[in-house]
């Protein structure tokens, strides 16, 4: 068993440690390394869903998740966790012998927030809970600067709370440098670092999207509704970056509310992606657009084309025919048509082509090549 290491502060906060894995000699492994690092309590799982009932009624602070257990992977178990226990941030490394990088990109995905190839050493098991460590603190001075300037909104100091958001936005490079850094690290393999990356460039920019809210308060409070509109649409942007379906949503009714014709934030994204070449994001932001604005036929001709351009045309034929019932004179979606089925579209006699409606114009539909 390695020997205790006294000086290690890695453990310093958690209480309760729970290790998931169905393979007896990687659970003896973590078991003696973790100890040896003199934590309070440590639990070991076989079953995921015995796992996720545990901690559902107690408090748990680290866990080590094996990309094998029981009854799920190790990425399904941090899904669900991600998902039903939103409210509670879990705090999950993958340790694991899988060194694919599409395995590692599920797992960052899944929310977690590192990652241990093994065998590994007890530094370098050391060096990556001092990392997850580091990214559950980070950015303190921030965040303490974010809930000044919000004070001062709620005082009514709308000048100062301007220039404090602003200011706080100024430090948006920063989401873009970790980025990019977890790029390189995922290019050379070494994947614990590129999570931590990656987190941080999310726990940024989910900052700055709290800061483009309390910018549009702010200038709300000053009597500029231009403004307004304009940082809450930056603030729903940011959400749907990062995937964030309920603040998107919520913001997008609140702009609503103020600009009818406003486009949708996921759709945005997902033009954009597309264009990058991105096709199965693209489909996805798609797909979250629907969730907000479920009888928009320019988002199922946009996902078609997406689809189209993938070679998966049976499902870009079911998409562009259902944005063609929707709008039967809808004329991009029908050349999709006529290129996909070599025939043009024949509406049913019952159908009448849409009227042009506000919140439907060409800006929100992807009709470039």
């Amino acid at each position: 068993m390695p020997a205790q290491r006294k000086n290690s502060k890695a453990f310093g906060i958690y209480n309760n440690i729970l290790i998931l894995t169905n393979i007896e000699v990687h659970a003896k492994r973590d078991l003696a390394t973790i100890k040896s690092f003199g934590p309070k309590h440590v639990q070991i799982f076989t079953s995921g869903a015995a796992a996720i009932d545990y901690i559902a009624d107690n408090q748990v602070d680290l866990i080590f998740c094996d990309s094998s257990l029981s009854d799920m992977s190790g990425i399904k178990f941090a899904q669900i966790i991600n998902i039903n226990m939103s409210g509670r941030p879990m705090p999950i490394i993958m340790v694991t012998l899988e060194n694919r990088k599409d395995h590692v990109l599920d797992s960052i995905a899944a929310g977690c927030i590192g990652y241990i190839l093994r065998p590994y050493s007890l530094d370098t098991f050391e060096k990556y809970l001092i990392l997850a460590d580091q990214l559950n603190s980070y950015p303190e001075i921030e965040e303490m600067e974010l809930r000044e300037a919000q004070d001062m909104v709620e005082r009514g100091d709308f000048d100062d709370a301007i220039e404090a958001f602003e200011e706080l936005i100024s430090y948006q490079d920063e989401a873009q440098k970790y980025y990019d850094m977890g790029c390189q690290f995922m290019a050379t393999g070494k994947y614990g670092k590129a999570i931590v990356s990656f987190k941080k460039a999310v726990k940024i920019n989910d900052l700055f999207a709290e800061a483009y809210k309390g910018l549009a308060e702010a200038y709300k409070g000053r009597g500029d509704m231009e403004s307004f509109k304009n940082f809450l649409k930056k603030a729903a942007s940011v959400h749907a970056q990062f995937d964030r379906l309920e603040e998107t949503k919520n913001l997008f009714i609140e702009i609503l509310k103020y600009e009818s014709d406003t486009p949708n934030p996921f759709n945005t994204l997902g033009v954009n992606l597309r264009k990058q070449g991105d096709y199965p994001g693209a489909i996805h932001a798609y797909r979250q657009a629907l969730e907000l604005t479920p009888q928009d036929e320019n988002i199922y001709f946009n996902m078609a084309k997406a689809l189209y351009f993938m070679g998966k045309v049976d499902e870009a034929s079911i998409e562009v025919v259902a944005a063609l019932e929707m709008n039967p004179g809808f004329l991009e979606a029908s050349k999709l048509y006529q290129r996909i089925h070599g025939k043009p579209w024949k509406p049913s006699k019952s159908a009448k082509p849409k009227p042009q409606q506000e919140g439907t114009k060409q800006s929100a539909k992807d009709i470039g090549p």
